[in-house]
């Protein structure tokens, strides 16, 4: 029984020997296996993974594997190449897509998915197009449209052919700038010699327009202040926002105005009182004038050589200024009137009719019954009817009696009260003071991704 006993233990060992050499030569063939695929490929101390030894394997059938280092290579990234393309006269997109071999279905698809954000057929002269390319295979689109708004157009992964478009914020911030000066000549050209941005003179004109009138009130040194929004991209200025508060001082009076949203959310500009600066009537309808003829109870009329009563002003201006309507209203005439030739009468309320004569157009849909809104251009000066040069007669009817329009005070459309006051008050506040500083910007807001020629009438 002892001896069978031996000779099955024996039997039991050598066949566990087998099993150990038989899965250390699988372990073995395997690494021979990775080893031919991995033959050709660079090591790279970043691509090194840790496998069994087979040496360690075979000598020991007790003794743990050790790990030795095999070479795994690195996937090959996909080379792209940006080109900037800026687009020329007569440029559309699939002539600058084709030029760059795009296959004409590509083209159709980028067009197509690109139009919900932004028509592509409407480039223009000066835009650019930055294209990442891989080899001659249109891979990403990226086009900047507006000051602070782009679109990305990208190949859709899941499919073959496809694109996908976006749009983005272009990152930047928006600061409060402050220009003050001295008037010598105009507003407009001393507030440029400032540094003012042209569009912010000319929206100035706009606010204070019920209250100054800038071809005859404005005198050598009154002064002016404006505090408006500057937006900046990449550290650079590229557009004028609203202006914020201004100031002006013309012959020792002083006008200020303060943008505030109510709690509906409508804006207005009010002065340090809260009573809105928009009045029902503007204090001229021209915006670029002199006045060749004040109103007179008796006037030595130019072509009739006879002396009457000039029922308004003359404002000298070239042929085809635009003229606005001083208020909102009904038209009551529009047509040819004797010696005021092309003639427009609007009826704005109850208390207030003006009329302007000596058109060279009236504007299409300016009509009897039609509506008006202030500032509405209705037509362009002229020199129709009994008129020595282009100008403009510009009349203002109160009650029924015809006064001197430069003497008309109309009342303001709004004036703020109880919260709404308070509330206007704390943004007064912050601005004034900001109006009480010297030319700067200010501080960060935000950040985010006259006419030569002498006429009458």
């Amino acid at each position: 029984m002892r001896v069978n006993m031996a000779i099955v233990l024996r039997d039991g060992q050598r066949s566990k020997r087998r099993r150990r050499r038989i899965k250390a030569a699988g372990i073995l063939a395997v690494l021979i296996l990775v080893s031919v695929i991995l033959f050709n490929f660079p090591d790279s101390p970043s691509n090194k993974i840790k496998v069994a030894s087979a040496d360690a394997a075979v000598s020991s059938g007790t003794s743990p594997i050790l790990p030795v280092e095999v070479t795994i290579p690195k996937v090959p990234k996909r080379l792209l190449s940006t080109v900037n393309v800026s687009v020329k006269n007569n440029d559309t997109l699939y002539s600058i897509l084709r030029d760059i071999k795009v296959p004409p279905s590509e083209i159709l698809r980028i067009a197509s998915e690109s139009k919900e954000i932004y028509d592509l057929k409407r480039l223009r002269k000066g835009d650019t197009l930055t294209l990442a390319l891989h080899e001659e295979n249109i891979e990403k689109i990226d086009f900047r449209y507006a000051d602070l708004e782009g679109m990305l157009i990208e190949r859709d992964a899941t499919s073959e052919d496809g694109f996908i478009a976006s749009r983005y914020e272009i990152p930047h911030s928006v600061e409060e700038t402050l220009v003050s000066g001295e008037i010598e000549d105009s507003l407009y050209s001393s507030a440029m010699r400032a540094g003012a941005d042209p569009k912010s003179v000319m929206e100035l004109s706009d606010i204070f327009a019920w209250d100054v009138d800038f071809a005859t009130d404005i005198r050598k040194g009154d002064t002016f202040k404006i505090l408006y929004e500057t937006t900046y991209v990449d550290g650079m200025p590229i557009s004028t926002g609203r202006i914020l508060a201004s100031e002006m001082v013309n012959k020792g009076k002083k006008y200020t105005s303060i943008y505030y949203e109510d709690s509906t959310g409508r804006g207005d500009y009010y002065d340090e009182d809260g009573k809105s600066l928009s009045r029902t009537l503007l204090k001229s309808p021209l915006r670029y004038r002199r006045i060749s003829s004040y109103f007179a109870k008796k006037r030595l009329h130019p072509i009739h050589k006879k002396y009457r009563p000039h029922h308004g002003i003359d404002y000298a201006a070239p042929t085809g200024t635009p003229i606005e309507t001083a208020g909102d209203g009904k038209v009551i005439f529009a047509g040819w009137k004797g010696g005021y030739g092309k003639y427009i009468k609007i009826r704005h309320n109850d208390k207030y009719t003006t009329a302007y004569g000596h058109l060279s157009q009236i504007s299409k849909g300016i009509r009897k019954g039609a509506r008006v809104k202030q500032g509405q251009v209705i037509g362009k000066v002229g020199a129709t009817g009994d008129a020595t040069g282009p100008h403009l007669h510009y009349e203002v009817v109160v009650r029924g009696n015809v006064v001197n329009p430069l003497s008309v005070k109309s009342k303001s459309r709004k004036t703020l009260s109880g919260e709404e006051l308070a509330r206007f008050s704390l943004v007064k506040n912050a601005v004034i003071a900001a109006l009480g500083t010297d030319n700067a910007t200010v501080m960060a807001m935000t950040e985010e991704p006259a006419a030569k020629n002498k006429a009458h009438n």
